[in-house]
This record gives C-alpha cells, structure tokens and sequence, in this order.
C-alpha cells in the first residue's frame, strides 16, 4: 500500500494547527491520521500534534502484542484477528487524555482541542474512528463516498431536517463542531469498518475541513478520478500529484483555513 499526505498553511492563516501521521506498521498494515487542532495560536498546534503521536503510540503499542514475532515489515496481520475497533477506541481515550491533562497544566493551554479522524487498514479491511469534522471517504469506481460522520452542529441541523445537506455546506457556521478530542476528560469516538474488497481498487482520502470548505466535493472527486497527465507515472508519483493538486484547488478556492490531505491507494 501507497501513501502520501500534505499539510499546508492556506492564505489566511498565521499558523498551521493541523498534524497528521501515515506509516507503514506491517507489512500488510498502514496507520493514517489527521487532526486539526483549535484553542488559539499555540494550543491548536499543540493539541493536534500531541493527539496525532500519542494515538500513533499507543495504538503502535497495543498492534504489537498481537503481531507475529519478527520484523514488522515482514510479518503479516490477520485482517480479522482482533478487535481492532476497541484498539482504536483506546487510542482515542489516550490521545483524550494527553491533551486534556496538557490543557489543564496551563492557563494559556485550557480548552484547546483536535480533530481526529484515523484510518487502520489490515489488509482487505478498513478500520476507522472519528471526533469532530476531518473527514475519510472511500473513492472507487468513479465515485467519492464520505464514510464519516460530522460532529458538528450544522450535521445535527442536517439531521433533524432543518437543513439540507447542500445548505450545511455553505452555512456561516459549519465550523462549529460538537465532539472534540481534549475538551472534556472523556470522549468517545465514532467506529467504521469497511471490506475494501467489495471496493476493488480505489484510495482512501482523510482530509481537514480546510479541503472540503474550500473545494467542492465535485472538484475533489475529478482530481480524484482524472488520469490527464498520469501517464506512466507510478502509484506514489500519481497519489503525490493528486494530493498537490488538492491542496492548490482548496488555496485557489480561498485558502481560508490550514489545509491537510491524505490519499492511500488501495
């Protein structure tokens, strides 16, 4: 499996909140993650980055007493040989817990805050979690699919039928989130698990809200799904392109916020 991810300032921006981590833990398993940290200029740096490495950690941690024994890039998981959403729930809980003891350590600290939104792929199989609005789709067959849910208050609008899905994309206040990882002593995050064999071959997209709020699912997905100028190149010169060409679109769109793109070819 291939992979490539960019995080990027935008044009508005003083600083970059986002973080993310993509790494090859098995030879048949990849770890993507994003967050996208809020809480003023120096504690969303903070927390996204500390929710990115201590999920990345204890995650790591908890996959290894459950591997076969010898070099991780030869060895091998059983797709369906543990309960990989737990692991990932307690990651979250780890990550939870970093950034909200980091928060109330310090008065300039207090109520910051990420978003999560991780992608464990063993083998065929796809294991996600996320809190708060960074999203995962699945792009396969020439259509992208949003697999995540939005923890945000324009999502709950959505929900109750006060809005329309086309009217919450466009709504003043759609930055306004309603889970985060930090905020509160406990959190618990949303679980996903995907066959990726039923998709054949596509790519898993895991992105901030600085792509999607400034470039339209429509144009995410033709970037996706086009091959002008591919080529001959290879997968992780074409996932690079796709990803570079993402991040352009959203700062051509407006730049408006930091932008973070993740893109895994499957």
């Amino acid at each position: 499996m291939f992979f490539f991810g960019k995080t990027d300032i935008g044009l508005r921006r003083g600083s970059n909140q986002d973080s993310f981590v993509a790494v090859s833990l098995y030879r048949n398993t990849v770890l993507c993650v994003v967050c996208d940290g809020m809480g003023g200029a120096n504690g969303g740096n903070i927390a996204s980055k500390l929710a990115a490495e201590v999920f990345h950690k204890t995650l790591a941690e908890s996959l290894a007493k459950i591997a076969p024994a010898g070099n991780p890039q030869d060895v091998d998981l059983d797709p369906k040989g543990a309960d990989y959403g737990a692991l990932l729930k307690n990651a979250v809980s780890a990550a939870n817990s970093a950034v909200y003891t980091r928060a109330e350590s310090s008065a300039e600290l207090r109520g910051m805050g990420t978003t999560l939104v991780a992608a464990l792929v063993v083998g065929n199989m796809l294991y996600a979690v996320n809190i708060g609005d960074s999203r995962l789709y699945i792009g396969a067959d020439g259509e992208l699919t949003q697999i995540t849910r939005d923890h945000s208050y324009v999502q709950y609008l959505v929900d109750i039928g006060k809005l329309t899905p086309e009217e919450a994309a466009k709504n003043p206040i759609r930055n306004i989130i309603t889970r985060s990882v930090g905020n509160e002593p406990e959190v618990e995050g949303d679980i996903y698990t995907v066959d990726l064999s039923e998709y054949g071959h596509g790519y898993l997209l895991l992105c901030s809200d600085g792509l999607t709020n400034f470039l339209s699912h429509e144009k995410i997905s033709e970037i996706l799904f086009s091959k002008e100028g591919m080529g001959k190149k290879s997968l992780e010169e074409t996932l690079r392109e796709k990803v570079e060409r993402m991040v352009g679109g959203a700062n051509e769109g407006g730049g408006g916020d930091n932008i973070t793109v993740l893109l895994l070819g499957f």
